[in-house]
């Protein structure tokens, strides 16, 4: 769909530019010119990765920072340096707007530090980005080798299999394809493939473990006993036989397949949450006041248990990610390349264990993975001090 990729394309670089203008033209009007010049740039590269998909909500984040460095309330007499009597408490829509705009702004910038000051945290984001960039951006300069490259063969050689060299840094496959456009663009479809899995389990997660812990009396009996049953079931064995009757040839029939098996884990420690949250005198009062069920849920509830349910979103995208990998494997998943998962399949069907000089088309892949999964642990040591403020310091 135009304007929806998650490949860079010069379409998305248009959006990112017109995008930029809204936090630029606001840093240039207050004279923060180096937030503005952030933001613009920011955007850019968000719309140049992912058209409107990364640069409408970059609009958003980038234009919060610019306006967090010139917002100043003016309810507030320490800020505004009025006089008490001079403060109007009432404000308009406007000034609610900016007031949280600001808020906004003034988080993502703490959550910055935080993120460049833990070390592990830190070296994960890196991690995770490198592999982010790699695959959006990858494309637009190593192309991708679909087709068998015969005329690769060696003089005296028996297969096509090439150890790295100048040429072929990470080597050629049973086919003679170079194996590093097989890593720059395989990554794409099983990382996006797992975050859907992951977000689609999360949601799920938090929102019936927030409406049992809220709710109780038969309808948590009845989610407990329905996530209960879910986790007594093997994964893999019911992935095995739902494979012998399904094709997975959709991605997102398999995310939705996967979220459905690991969502019960996390709603029973989001309930346990809430059932703790509950006792909170300002929850109580909300309940008193009889502010509803989505307001309890989304204001008192849900911003107390965010980090949690972050790191927990992190691990759920691992759990997807082995949980696709071990069904390619076992030739029961999507066959499709680009794929590091199908590079580990056609590795081991190929017998590249038994050639040594296929072992980079083997491990490559398998290194990607681990490498991935090790950036996204090390994320969540940040992840933690960016959601829970007691584990702020000197900020």
């Amino acid at each position: 769909m135009i304007g929806f990729e998650t490949i860079a394309t010069t379409g998305g670089l248009l959006i990112g530019v017109i995008c930029g203008l809204v936090p630029l033209g606001i840093g240039l009007y207050y004279r923060k010119i180096q937030p503005g010049i952030g933001g613009f740039v920011a955007c850019v590269l968000s719309g140049f990765a992912c058209g409107f998909l990364g640069g409408l909500p970059m609009i958003v984040l980038s234009t919060a920072v610019v306006i967090s460095h010139i917002y100043v309330n003016r309810q507030d007499p320490f800020t505004s340096r009025a006089s008490l009597e001079e403060v109007d408490f009432e404000e308009s829509n406007v000034e609610f707007a900016l007031r949280q705009m600001a808020g906004l702004g003034k988080n993502i910038r703490q959550g910055i530090r935080v993120l460049v000051r833990n070390k592990a945290g830190f070296i994960g984001f890196l991690g995770l980005m490198f592999f982010i960039v790699m695959s959006v951006f990858g494309p637009l300069f190593i192309e991708y080798e679909e087709r068998a490259q015969m005329q690769r063969l060696q003089p005296g050689a028996r297969s096509l299999f090439q150890e790295p060299s100048e040429e072929h840094l990470l080597g050629l496959d049973w086919q003679g394809r170079d194996v590093l456009s097989h890593i720059v663009h395989g990554g794409q479809n099983l990382i996006l493939t797992s975050v859907q899995s992951g977000l689609i389990a999360t949601i799920i997660a938090v929102a019936l473990g927030s409406v049992a812990g809220l709710v109780g009396g038969m309808i948590d009996q009845a989610l407990s006993a329905l996530s209960n049953f879910i986790l007594t079931v093997p994964q893999l064995p019911l992935l095995l036989v739902l494979a012998s009757m399904i094709e997975f040839d959709n991605r997102l029939v398999l995310a939705l397949l996967l979220a459905a098996l690991n969502w019960p884990g996390l709603m029973r420690a989001v309930r346990a949450q809430v059932y703790s949250l509950k006792e909170r005198d300002y929850v109580e009062a909300a309940v008193s006041l009889d502010l509803g069920l989505w307001h309890i849920t989304t204001r008192e509830v849900f911003p107390n248990m965010i980090s949690y349910i972050a790191v927990n979103f992190i691990f759920a995208v691992r759990a997807a990610m082995y949980g696709i990998v071990a069904l390619v494997l076992l030739g029961l998943g999507p066959l499709e390349e680009p794929d590091w998962g199908v590079m580990i399949y056609n590795a081991r069907t190929q017998q590249a264990l038994l050639n040594p000089a296929a072992a980079s088309m083997l491990l490559s892949p398998v290194l990607a993975i681990a490498l991935f999964q090790l950036s996204l642990v090390l994320f969540t040591r940040s992840l933690e001090e960016v959601f829970n403020p007691r584990l702020r310091k000197g900020l």
